[in-house]
């Protein structure tokens, strides 16, 4: 069972699937009606978009390498690539059935998208990797959703920030707990850039932040659903943090990190 788990998590499939799920809760909360075939194309570049790094950094890699994701795409590289191309084949083939207004925004997620890897081989330091990459998540995730709404509420665009923590402090926790395998791979991370315990601080104050915003959105909406899946979302994170040495074995950190995208598809249920 563990090994199908760490397959899909190499492959990048759960962080796919947790993007489908909020960007329909998100439709949710908009209460607009988003198509199977914007769920495709969200799927198609999430999932590119995350490959493609994956495949970059396993060809900086010099040797094998002791991450497990980026060993899996060194062994793999000509496979996942040969796929990559065939899913992007597909994703151009499903723009005929996306509306001009998905289009449109979809075309600044292509921008931003195209501007993160740029950022990536110019600089000498990404010292913004991860903020670039969490602005990039929720910009897919939000895609589809708001060019189909009228306007923009203000609960919204808290909403949308919430998500951007969660995004942004996920980015951090995982290279937290394999610091010591970026090391060994003379791979740079936030976390071998600024230390472990300034990137602690940091995610501290991020989830702190990201509790009392959520506080304001079921303060300003009536859906407690939506909030209590927050509040879990937020506090499943604050525990990686808080209690490392509780989740290094099996990789449960990135389970637990990357499944609470998951976690919104329990309001799609109710």
């Amino acid at each position: 069972m563990l090994r199908i788990i760490h397959f899909v998590q190499n492959l990048s499939l759960d962080i796919t699937i947790g993007a489908v799920i909020s960007s329909l809760f998100l439709a949710r909360v908009m209460n607009v009606e988003v198509s199977a075939y914007m769920m495709i194309g969200l799927a198609i570049a999430i999932w590119l978009i995350y490959t493609f790094d994956h495949l970059r950094d396993a060809y900086k890699t010099k040797g094998r390498s002791n991450n497990p994701r980026h060993a899996f795409h060194q062994r793999y590289f000509k496979e996942v690539s040969s796929v990559a191309l065939i899913v992007f084949a597909l994703g151009l083939y499903n723009l005929k059935y996306l509306p001009k207004e998905t289009i449109y925004l979809g075309l600044v997620l292509v921008g931003l998208s195209g501007l993160y890897f740029v950022y990536l081989m110019l600089a000498k330091k990404a010292i913004s990797k991860e903020l670039f990459a969490a602005t990039v998540y929720v910009a897919g995730i939000a895609t589809a959703p708001l060019s189909l709404a009228e306007t923009v509420e203000a609960e919204w665009v808290i909403l949308l920030l919430i998500f951007w923590i969660l995004a942004y402090a996920n980015l951090l926790i995982i290279p937290s707990y394999e610091v010591e395998l970026d090391k060994s791979d003379n791979q740079s991370s936030v976390v071998t850039r600024l230390g472990e315990l300034r990137v602690k601080r940091l995610l501290l104050f991020l989830l702190v932040l990201c509790t009392l915003l959520i506080q304001y959105f079921g303060y300003l909406t009536n859906l407690s659903a939506a909030y209590l899946i927050l509040i879990l979302m937020v506090s499943t994170l604050l525990i990686l943090v808080l209690r490392p040495q509780y989740f290094r074995k099996y990789q449960l950190y990135r389970i637990l990190s990357d499944g609470i995208f998951f976690l919104p598809g329990i309001a799609l249920l109710v």
